[in-house]
């Protein structure tokens, strides 16, 4: 079957797209109207933040931490020796605690022999999570894969009775081998077969908008590789820590993770 013919069937299969919802939590993302007299880059704790047109209205998007406290937050720009901020009221939130038993406990308390890598998986990881690139983005993005949503964002994970991180992204059960779409047109910026994460993709969407897909079962894009919207990026798998086969998706956003389902209906 053809490529582009393939993509097409994929983007009838899919759920419909739908522009960013603001959710003015931790892990939300604030959509703030600009104005023509708006200076061209605002920023949010030192990084710039993603300008588009939502409901064909100039707005920046911004991501909020989940480490973020609940009160007045603001962006800010510097233009013509004066300092621009527009504010806003972040409420807070709080998320649930999941238990998770993982059968490789190795996953849970890796040997010593395997730190050095992980530390090295970290580092590559920070680095593509906090990647900027220039240019227009396309936020009407597609849903990667059909598949329950478990709508995990958030949740403080207690693996092995053991707690951990809140967990960075959205997970979607699938069978494996079921094709992983890439949301939004971009650029391929990291890959390969990580500890924790198992093989994975990180694409950038342009603006500090990035996906991470983990658990793939296979790969199916090359690093520094241009991907159009719908095009397959990998399969769902099980690999790395996982008690089974399903898509984690990452949604970063000015640095920070946040909840992807503000992204997609």
């Amino acid at each position: 079957m053809r490529p582009a013919l393939l993509i097409l069937m994929l983007l009838y299969l899919l759920p419909a797209g739908a522009q960013p919802r603001q959710l003015l939590v931790p892990g939300g993302i604030a959509v703030i109207e600009l104005g023509s007299d708006d200076p061209a880059e605002y920023r949010f704790r030192g990084k710039p933040v993603l300008v588009t047109k939502i409901a064909g209205v100039p707005s920046a998007l911004v991501g909020l931490p989940l480490s973020l406290k609940p009160g007045e937050h603001y962006i800010e720009a510097r233009a013509s020796d004066k300092i621009h901020k527009k504010f806003f009221e972040v409420g807070g939130k709080k998320y649930t605690t999941q238990h998770i038993t993982i059968t490789d406990d190795r996953k849970v308390n890796p040997y010593a022999s395997d730190m050095e890598r992980i530390l090295a998986e970290k580092a590559r990881k920070q680095k593509a999570r906090n990647h900027y690139s220039k240019g227009a983005v396309d936020v009407d993005f597609l849903s990667p894969v059909s598949g329950v949503r478990s709508g995990s964002f958030g949740r403080r994970r207690v693996f092995n009775g053991q707690p951990r991180r809140p967990h960075s992204g959205m997970d979607i059960a699938a069978a494996t081998g079921t094709p992983i779409v890439n949301p939004s047109a971009g650029t391929v910026i990291e890959l390969g077969d990580f500890f924790f994460s198992g093989n994975l993709v990180y694409i950038d969407h342009g603006q500090g908008l990035i996906s991470m897909f983990a658990h793939l079962s296979e790969i199916d894009v090359k690093l520094g590789e241009r991907v159009v919207k719908g095009q397959v990026v990998g399969k769902v798998g099980a690999t790395g820590r996982v008690t089974g086969p399903h898509l984690h998706w990452s949604l970063g956003l000015n640095g920070t993770w946040i909840d992807p389902a503000l992204f997609i209906e």
